[in-house]
């Protein structure tokens, strides 16, 4: 994965960056409460009804089958006292997301910096690059959000990165059958 402060790699066998000694360990420093995450969706910030959250949870549990990597959405009130970039890059990696491959992508809404953020694991990265999962931000989860529809936005975003990752593995497995 990405460093979030210079974008050079950074993985479970390089954990220290060796652009700006940025670790995660540093991070897990400042961090006074860690959330406990409870499936696929953690609204924390608690914008979701019960029927929203299990919409997306099931659209979440449907995308686990059919590709074995995870998707996870995170709703915060703040991330301080560390940046959206920073927080989500070390939840992804504190819950293992997509598990020790880290084959998984994760959404973060942080709402009092007004941020969403997308962090995709090493394993994927061939699959989506951070600017597509970026532009699927910028194009179909920010209007929403700016609109207030919390709810739609999380699952437009989820809805077209499951597309986006389900086309791109589906191309991958035609391409390396005989």
């Amino acid at each position: 994965m990405k460093c979030p402060r210079c974008g050079l790699i950074v993985t479970d066998e390089i954990p220290k960056c060796k652009g700006c000694n940025f670790s995660i360990a540093d991070l897990e420093r400042k961090i006074k409460k860690i959330p406990k995450r409870s499936g696929y969706v953690n609204d924390f910030a608690e914008l979701l009804s019960e029927d929203n959250k299990k919409k997306i949870e099931d659209h979440l549990i449907q995308f686990h089958k059919d590709t074995g990597g995870e998707m996870v959405v995170v709703t915060i009130k703040s991330t301080k006292p560390l940046k959206p970039s920073e927080y989500i890059f070390w939840l992804f990696n504190r819950w293992q997301v997509g598990g020790e491959s880290h084959a998984g992508l994760m959404l973060l809404l942080a709402i009092s910096e007004r941020r969403i953020e997308s962090e995709v694991g090493y394993s994927w990265e061939h699959i989506i690059t951070d600017s597509e999962s970026g532009e699927v931000l910028n194009d179909h989860v920010v209007p929403l959000l700016k609109e207030g529809k919390f709810a739609e936005a999380l699952y437009s975003g989820v809805e077209k990165l499951a597309e986006i990752i389900k086309q791109a593995k589906s191309f991958s497995e035609e391409e390396n059958s005989l």
